[in-house]
């Protein structure tokens, strides 16, 4: 545990990650900008950092949860001289637990490599339970070294942990499996829409679905899928456009590697009405 750890984004899955490297014995450093976590987090022997640059300063690996692209940029490349790469020593490592797309991590990686700073993609996956319970899926991409460096802490916020390639391989894991979960979601949904017109009620409905071949982990989930949407919905909530960030990141990730997804394209078209 001689790597000290910065922790950076401390929402639904962050948050009981980092408290899971704090009970592990590791020193984290955190920073969010909702000092409620950040306290709590204080409160188990975390330290806090006034900017993403002053985690960097006190972190040996500085890892980073936070909502997409333009988020994750802000955070290590910020121009006013608050983010990481401001702050990280040569020899340090970036791991990117945010989905995002592979190209963003290369380009954190490029602007890294500038100053001596190692970039891994650490791709998460098993909702908010699985994460405080250190039992997350995780989907790595980067140099064998670096991702063994990393390996004790993987071991302490997940159970299965996949090296999928280089840079940026973890997140094109992570898209694709993101990308089965939510085109369900939009179906499972307007199939009991379908089922609630023919005069079937949603509980049945999901009854029957759940032993027969309908059943999927997001028809069992679809409760706190929704609850989740709900926490994240601007106004009323709807789960058409539910996961629209994902979709779009495998839309976008399909057109860069010239890959046909049709009924991707339909699905996210169809979201955006």
């Amino acid at each position: 545990m001689n790597d000290r750890i910065g922790f950076i984004g401390l929402g639904n899955m962050g948050k009981p990650m980092a408290e899971n490297l704090v009970k592990a014995g590791y020193e984290v450093t955190v920073y969010d900008l909702q000092l409620e976590p950040v306290a709590d987090l204080v409160a188990l022997g975390a330290k806090s950092a006034a900017t993403p640059r002053a985690v960097a300063e006190q972190s040996d690996i500085i890892a980073s949860v936070v909502m997409n692209n333009r988020q994750t940029l802000e955070v290590f490349l910020e121009g006013d001289g608050t983010g990481v790469l401001a702050g990280a020593a040569p020899g340090s490592l970036i791991v990117i637990h945010s989905t995002v797309s592979p190209a963003l991590c290369q380009q954190v990686a490029d602007a890294a490599a500038l100053k001596g700073v190692g970039v891994i993609d650490a791709a998460v996956s098993g909702a908010a339970a699985k994460s405080k319970a250190g039992t997350l899926t995780i989907m790595v991409g980067g140099e064998d070294a670096l991702v063994a460096r990393c390996q004790p802490l993987f071991d302490v916020v997940g159970e299965h942990i996949f090296h999928m390639g280089g840079l940026g391989m973890g997140q094109a894991a992570k898209i694709c499996n993101n990308l089965v979960s939510l085109v369900n979601i939009h179906v499972i949904e307007e199939a009991i829409s379908l089922a609630s017109a023919a005069g079937i009620s949603e509980d049945k409905f999901r009854v029957l679905a759940g032993v027969s071949s309908g059943d999927s982990w997001m028809l069992r989930n679809l409760d706190q899928m929704r609850d989740l949407a709900a926490l994240t919905a601007k106004g009323p909530i709807d789960m058409r456009i539910f996961g629209r960030k994902d979709i779009s990141l495998a839309v976008k990730y399909a057109q860069a590697i010239d890959c046909d997804l049709p009924i991707t394209s339909f699905v996210f078209d169809r979201a955006k009405l």
